[in-house]
């Protein structure tokens, strides 16, 4: 039977790991569980390559000599289960996927050198993957991208170990910045465009002058178009209308044949009544054809060419073509860059006055800013100083008795940088400290920047002993380490298992390990076995029952001949182990 020893529940959990085609790894598939997951198995089995599918699958370079001889593609994708996904959700819509239920993350790469990554089913692109990992998975070994290697990570172990009593400072320090920075710009294009600032107003008048100067009204070139038209074959539509006028006569015309015919069928329909209607058609033609007449009588009356006047239409015309090329594609347009530029003008008619309230505000915000930044350093320095005890008492037990932590913090120095204890210091979004995690291994030596000096081992320790001081407030709940047992064993090595199934109660482990002292604290034990098959090698990953992990406990401790001594001491780890986690599930 394969059980965990303890129930755990996390917001985030890799639950399924599928390989393909990498280095000696033809297909395996790895099942998880929440809490401290462990893998065994012998030296070149394949353990630490698991590792390395996960660097690789948040991004680790993709080289073609990791795809497995003879395949031409390798791949690695993984399920996580997001119970909880509020954490996750802003990254998630960045990169445009869903936030809710399980995350599916793959990456391919062909012999070729091209590679594939999909979130979800969507595709995405190696970029995507590692702003994911940032915040899924912390990988600590020899060939992992460790975050303790990384300055800039310090600032966040400080302020995550600090928790609320820093959040609420350094709130408020970033609100003040983002105003300070905001005012910093806006004087800055000030500034920049005082020198042209005459020439500009001279421009921004002209410009309005000379289009309120031309009273353009909206329909205006619509009606002299139309007008134009008219004046310039006002001889044609004479002599049409003319000849119409004539033909509608009422001596000789269509109105006189119009009456004549209607006498004609008045005196028919005497006869016969059906012809009335005729009458009355003819009777409305006539009315017609007059109407039309005296429409046309009253247009020749009120029309004649008249040259001064085209001249006029024309020349008007013409200026509301040069506005339309300067200003607009028609006139409401060239209305609304009137109104455009007379808010421009009224700018830089104001700006000195802005100017001088603007650089008032500045001073203000600098002096609150940098009253802020001396309050959040001072939290920093306070935690600091505690999370070095707190780290101090975590290393003890992990054969790192003499090591030592110290966070230094720093000021550098800046022309333009705030006032501070009589000297210009530097700021920024962080504030004022320059945060970096100091290191001395044994007694004596002096401290030098961690991410220089020390091991693979020592750091992946160190990333332990600070996972337990930050215990819930930890922001990454993927650890996985790799190295993490070098130089250690016995004691120490029980201490290393004990503080992973710590971690284990609010983070999903992952830890590759030759040591039964820290296999045997494990929630759920894998085993890594090399196989061969038809003149291939291949890699299996199991999950192991209750007798198979106590022979794996007893391998580990007497090598390939396992003994009853050992089978004994395997069965009592376990049972020490379990006694400490509590109740079976």
């Amino acid at each position: 039977m394969v059980k965990a020893y303890r129930a755990v529940v996390a917001p985030v959990w890799l639950s399924d790991l599928v390989i393909r085609n990498l280095a000696i790894i033809d297909e395996v598939e790895v099942a998880l569980q929440p809490g401290f997951n462990v893998l065994t198995g012998e030296t070149g089995a394949g353990k630490s390559i698991i590792v390395q599918a996960l660097a690789f699958l948040f991004g680790d370079r993709g080289d073609t000599d990791l795809i497995r001889g003879g395949e031409e593609c390798l791949s690695v994708s993984a399920r996580f289960r997001i119970e909880n996904p509020s954490r996750l959700r802003n990254i998630f819509n960045e990169i445009g996927i869903e936030g809710e239920g399980d995350l599916i993350l793959q990456r391919e790469l062909w012999i070729n050198g091209r590679s594939r990554c999909r979130i979800n089913g969507q595709m995405a692109t190696v970029s995507q993957l590692k702003q994911i990992g940032k915040l899924l998975i912390d990988i600590h070994g020899q060939h992992s991208h460790q975050s303790l290697l990384d300055v800039s990570t310090h600032l966040t172990f400080v302020e995550t170990f600090a928790g609320d009593a820093i959040a609420v400072v350094k709130e408020e320090y970033q609100s003040h910045y983002v105003k300070w920075r905001d005012v910093e710009k806006e004087l800055k294009d000030l500034r920049e465009k005082e020198s042209d600032r005459a020439r500009m107003e001279d421009l921004l008048r002209f410009q309005i002058q000379e289009i309120e100067s031309a009273r353009l009204e909206k329909d205006e070139e619509e009606r002299l178009a139309r007008e134009r038209q008219i004046l310039i074959h006002s001889e044609r539509l004479s002599q049409s209308l003319n000849q119409a006028g004539e033909a509608l006569g009422e001596t000789g015309g269509a109105l006189d044949s119009l009456g004549i015919a209607i006498n004609a069928v008045q005196r028919a329909s005497e006869v016969d009544p059906q012809l009335k209607p005729l009458e009355e058609l003819l009777t409305q033609s006539f009315d017609l054809a007059q109407e039309v007449a005296l429409q046309i009588s009253r247009y020749r009356s009120g029309t004649e060419f008249d040259p001064q006047r085209l001249e006029e239409v024309e020349a008007r015309l013409d200026l509301i073509g040069r506005l339309k090329k300067k200003y607009g594609p028609d006139i409401p347009s060239i209305l609304a860059y009137a109104d455009v530029l007379r808010q421009e003008l009224e700018k830089l008619e104001t700006r000195q006055e802005r100017i001088e309230r603007l650089e008032k505000e500045r001073r203000r915000l600098r002096q609150e800013i940098s009253r802020l930044a001396q309050a959040l350093s001072a939290e920093r320095q306070q935690a600091s100083r505690q999370l070095e005890r707190a780290v101090q008492k975590q290393l003890r037990p992990l054969a790192m008795e003499k090591a030592r932590l110290k966070v230094a913090i720093s000021w550098d120095g800046g022309e333009d940088g705030l006032e501070v204890d009589g000297r210009k210091v530097a700021f920024g979004p962080e504030g004022i400290d320059r945060v970096e995690f100091l290191f001395s291994a044994n007694a004596g030596e002096p401290f030098k920047p961690l991410s220089r000096i020390a091991s693979g081992g020592e750091l992946s320790r160190m990333m332990l002993a600070l996972k337990v001081c930050l215990q819930d407030r930890q922001q990454i709940p993927i650890l996985v380490f790799d190295e993490i047992d070098v130089g250690i064993s016995g004691r120490a090595g029980e201490a290393v298992g004990e503080k992973l199934r710590e971690i284990g109660q609010f983070a999903q482990v992952l830890c590759v390990t030759h040591l039964p002292q820290i296999a045997s604290q494990a929630d759920w034990h894998l085993v890594v076995d090399k196989i061969e098959s038809g003149g291939r090698t291949r890699v299996t990953v199991r999950a192991l029952a209750e007798r198979e992990r106590v022979n794996e406990l007893a391998r580990l401790m007497s090598g390939r001949q396992i003994t009853a001594g050992s089978l004994s001491h395997a069965r009592e780890m376990l049972e020490k182990a379990r006694s400490r986690k509590g109740p079976l599930d």
